[in-house]
Parts: C-alpha cells; structure tokens; sequence
C-alpha cells in the first residue's frame, strides 16, 4: 500500500493500494490502483478488509500514472499473503478473465 502525495487535492495524498503487476507497471508506466479507507462504507461499496491498514474499495480500480507516486519513496504498508490474496481474487472477479 502506497501514500500517493499527488493523489488528491487535499492534503496528505490518497492512500493507494496497487492491484497491477509489477511488469504491467514497469511496461505500462502506470498502475491499476483502488483506494484505502480508514473505515468501512455502508451501502453497496465492494470493499475488502485488509485488516489494521484500513479497507480496500476493490470494486472500483482505476489506473493512475506513475507520476502520482513520484515523491513517494517506499511503501508504508505491505499486506500478508492471504489478505493480498483475498483482494486480488476480488478484484479478478469484478474485472474478469
């Protein structure tokens, strides 16, 4: 999960968690993305719990250019296996084959 300081208009940058390969990014030079939260939605939002680094909404990716990260230097979260898992799963599912 990346702090993207382009991200937003308001201050502190949109918290990003980067669903695309690191190929796709690299060939691309850009990034299938969806946002952090710090807490869940009511409503229809398709989200995933990524436990304490908040709650992916999986169900809209979009793709950013690599100059949203450009004064970003490291992540400041990495998920375990599982939770990756379970939201790249989710994100195959809403995108398709």
């Amino acid at each position: 999960m990346w702090n993207a300081p382009s991200g937003s208009v308001l201050p502190g940058g949109m918290l990003c968690l980067i669903v695309s390969t690191d190929d796709f990014n690299r060939i691309r030079r850009q990034y299938v993305i969806v946002e952090v939260i710090s807490d869940a939605l009511s409503g229809d939002a398709i989200i995933c719990d990524l436990g304490p680094v908040g709650v992916a909404l999986t169900g809209a990716p979009f793709t950013v250019g690599s100059s949203w990260f450009a004064d970003a230097e490291s992540p400041i979260a990495v998920l375990d296996e599982p939770i990756a898992r379970r939201a790249a799963d989710q994100i195959r599912a809403i995108l398709g084959p």
